[in-house]
């Protein structure tokens, strides 16, 4: 049986938008390391940094890039410090809009930029005009602290936060997509045979297209699939999605997203032992994994558009003298 994970009238909504910028110390954990999840500047911003290596190290860390977003009216100068370390910096810009599309024009090299050092404790200061930009920060070592100075007069930032746990990092690009579920209405009666109160949302600021995406097919072991694609417009600058309930409650699980030329495999592990309890496959399928006492594996089901199999079973018998 499916593990569940939301349940609610309102299960979850969760936005996808540039991050509001804080004038405080963030956590070491990086997530503006790419274009799409820049932290969107509102005031004077500073950020502690600290890349990991692959085995969570110092040593033979892996350098990235920073991003940070923002909006200038006016002509003016920005100021740049970068401690601890020494780097480089590209400042694209400026945008007449703030889309998806900015940060392709930059992968592009079609974007206009300004490029220039980072000295360890010098101020850099280059001039801005109206409009939107994407600042680009490399630093040469593995932690640092870095400083972004707006003067807040030429500074316009109205976005709010519509929800308290925002997936801050989650930016597509335009595109088609693949969207995923399993829901299961609940106290739902023995012989229903289609769910039509559990659905995915999803609407785009900047533009008009929005999805309702319902169940379909038969109903597995109490759980129906969603399966969908969707296509994110060019003009859109943030999505929504909400998992939703037009009355009662119902439940959420395997909830995925993806591109529409990309394949997903996940897995499932017991917290406790750290067997491996289900699998599942590039439909969202999952082939679950059964253990005995001893932690001997000994059934294997797999989930299927007629149901869940069993595929394997094991007993071992030990004779006793």
């Amino acid at each position: 049986m499916r593990n569940t994970f939301f349940y609610t009238t309102l299960i979850l909504s969760f936005t996808a938008i540039f991050v509001q910028g804080k004038s405080i110390a963030q956590s070491a954990s990086q997530i503006n390391t790419t274009c799409e999840s820049a932290f969107k500047i509102c005031k004077s911003h500073e950020q502690y940094f600290k890349f990991q290596g692959e085995s969570n190290t110092d040593k033979n860390c892996v350098l990235q890039s920073l991003f940070y977003s923002f909006q200038i009216i006016g002509n003016t100068s920005i100021n740049l410090n970068l401690s601890e370390t020494n780097g480089n910096y590209a400042l694209y810009g400026p945008f007449s809009s703030e889309t998806f599309l900015n940060c392709e024009s930059i992968y592009n090299y079609t974007a206009n930029a300004t490029t220039g050092l980072l000295a360890d404790g010098s101020v850099v200061s280059p001039l801005v005009t109206t409009g939107f930009y994407i600042l680009q920060v490399t630093p040469t070592n593995c932690s640092g602290l870095f400083q972004l100075r707006l003067d807040e007069k030429f500074l316009t930032c109205t976005d709010t936060v519509s929800c308290s746990d925002c997936v801050s990092s989650f930016s597509p690009m335009p595109g088609r997509y693949v969207v995923s579920a399993w829901v299961k209405e609940n106290n739902a009666l023995q012989s229903t045979t289609n769910y039509t109160k559990p659905y995915v949302r999803l609407s785009f600021a900047g533009s008009n297209t929005s999805y309702n995406l319902l169940p379909s097919g038969k109903i597995i072991d109490g759980w129906q699939k969603i399966d969908s694609l969707i296509t994110i417009p060019t003009n859109a600058t943030a999505i929504s999605i909400a998992l939703k309930v037009s009355s009662g409650e119902a439940f959420f699980d395997d909830i995925r997203f993806f591109p529409i030329d990309g394949s997903m495999m996940s897995y499932v592990y017991d917290p406790i032992n750290l067997r491996l309890m289900a699998e599942l496959d590039e439909r969202n399928y999952a082939t679950f994994y059964e253990y005995d006492e001893e932690g001997k594996l000994i059934r294997i089901k797999k989930e299927t558009e007629k149901g869940v199999m069993t595929i394997q079973e094991n007993r071992d018998n030990i004779l006793k003298q």
